[in-house]
C-alpha cells in the first residue's frame, strides 16, 4: 500500500478535536495560575514590606511618643520651679513694695502719687532720700558741741562785758574748757585764726552752696588751713580765749557773708526736715533743693548705669580677643 498525503491530513483534519481543545485549555489554565502565583507572590511581598515599614514606623512613632512624654514632664518640672521662683519674687517685690511704703513714710513722702512701677517708686526714693541725706552732709546741721546747753541766742542784746547794746550774729554754748567740737557738715578749713583778743582762737569752715561756719573762743585747734573735714569730725576744743566772760563756745553761720540765726539749723533733722525752709527766708532753698537733686539723680544714674553694665558683662561677657603668631 502506497503513502498517501492526503491520508494523514485527512486523519489530523478528522482527529479528535475535543482532545485538542482540552490540551489547549490546560496550557492556558496553567499559564493563567502561573500568572496568578506570581503576581500574588508580588503582592504578597509587597504587603509584608508595607507591613515591615508600617512597623517600623509605629516604632519610631512610639519612641518619638516616649521622648515627648518625657520632655513633657521635664517641661513640666521646669514650669514648676518657674513658679516656685516667680511666687518667691512675687513676695519680695511685696516686701520690698512695703519697705520702700515705710521709707516714703519715714522720708515724708507718702502724700505724693507714687510712680506705676517698683524699680520707678525704688529710683524716686532713692532720689528723694539721697536728696535729704545730701543736705544733711552739706549744710551745717545739729549742735557743734551736742551735750552743751545754749546759753545765748541769735539778735540784738547788751554785750555781758562792754555792756553796749548790739547785735549778737550766732549762739553762745555753755562749756568747760575742753569740750570737743564737731564740723556740722562737710567743709574746707578756711582761716585758722589764734588770738588773745576779740573773739579769741577762732576757726572758720567753708562749706558748699554758700555756706560758711565759725567757731570762736576755742582753747585748741585739730585742724589746719586748707584741710577737707566731713560732718561730725572732730576740729578743736572749747575754751575762754579772746574777749570772755567764761568756758563757751561762740558759733555762727554765715550765707554770702551775711549771718543768719543758727537755732533752726541746729533743731534741722530729719523729723523736721522742712521747718528750715519755712523759718529761714534768706536762702532761696527752691534753686538750691533742684541742683542738689539734679546732682543727686545724676550719681544715682551714674550708679544705675554702672551696676547694669556689671549685670551684663556678667551675663553676657565679651569674647577674648585672639592674636595669632603664626601668620
Amino acid at each position: 500500500m502506497m503513502f498517501n498525503p492526503k491520508n494523514v491530513t485527512t486523519k489530523l483534519r478528522s482527529g479528535d478535536k475535543k482532545a485538542l481543545t482540552a490540551n489547549v485549555a490546560r496550557y492556558a489554565g496553567l499559564f493563567i495560575l502561573c500568572g496568578l502565583v506570581t503576581y500574588g507572590t508580588h503582592a504578597i511581598v509587597e504587603l509584608y514590606t508595607s507591613a515591615q515599614n508600617s512597623h517600623q514606623q509605629v516604632s519610631k512613632l512610639r519612641n518619638k511618643a516616649l521622648e515627648l512624654s518625657a520632655s513633657l514632664s521635664e517641661e513640666t518640672a521646669l514650669n514648676k520651679t518657674l513658679n516656685d521662683s516667680l511666687e518667691k519674687k512675687t513676695q519680695s517685690l511685696e516686701k520690698l513694695n512695703q519697705r520702700i511704703d515705710d521709707m516714703e513714710n519715714i522720708l515724708g513722702l507718702s502724700d505724693e502719687n507714687p510712680p506705676q512701677t517698683i524699680k520707678q517708686r525704688v529710683d524716686t526714693a532713692a532720689i528723694n532720700s539721697a536728696v535729704k541725706a545730701t543736705l544733711f552732709q552739706l549744710i551745717p546741721n545739729g549742735k557743734p558741741t551736742p551735750d552743751a546747753p545754749l546759753t545765748s541766742g541769735f539778735g540784738t542784746r547788751v554785750h555781758p562785758i562792754t555792756k553796749q547794746r548790739k547785735n549778737h550774729d550766732g549762739l553762745d554754748f555753755g562749756a568747760s574748757k575742753g569740750t570737743p567740737i564737731y564740723a556740722p557738715a562737710d567743709a574746707v578749713i578756711e582761716k585758722v585764726n589764734a588770738s588773745k583778743y576779740g573773739y579769741g582762737n577762732q576757726l572758720t569752715l567753708n562749706h558748699t552752696m554758700g555756706f560758711v561756719s565759725t567757731y570762736s573762743h576755742m582753747s585748741k585747734f585739730n585742724v589746719k588751713q586748707g584741710q577737707f573735714v566731713n560732718k561730725g569730725e572732730l576740729i578743736g576744743w572749747t575754751g575762754n580765749s579772746g574777749l570772755s566772760t567764761g568756758p563757751h563756745l561762740h558759733y555762727e553761720i554765715h550765707f554770702l557773708g551775711k549771718p543768719l540765726n543758727p537755732r533752726p539749723f541746729v533743731n534741722w533733722n530729719i523729723e523736721n526736715f522742712d521747718t528750715l525752709f519755712e523759718k529761714e527766708p534768706n536762702v532761696e532753698w527752691t534753686s538750691l533743693l533742684n541742683t542738689v537733686g539734679s546732682m543727686v539723680e545724676m550719681q544715682v544714674q551714674l550708679a544705675s548705669d554702672h551696676s547694669q553694665d556689671i549685670f551684663n558683662t556678667a551675663n553676657h561677657p565679651k569674647p577674648k580677643v585672639t592674636f595669632d603668631t603664626h601668620k
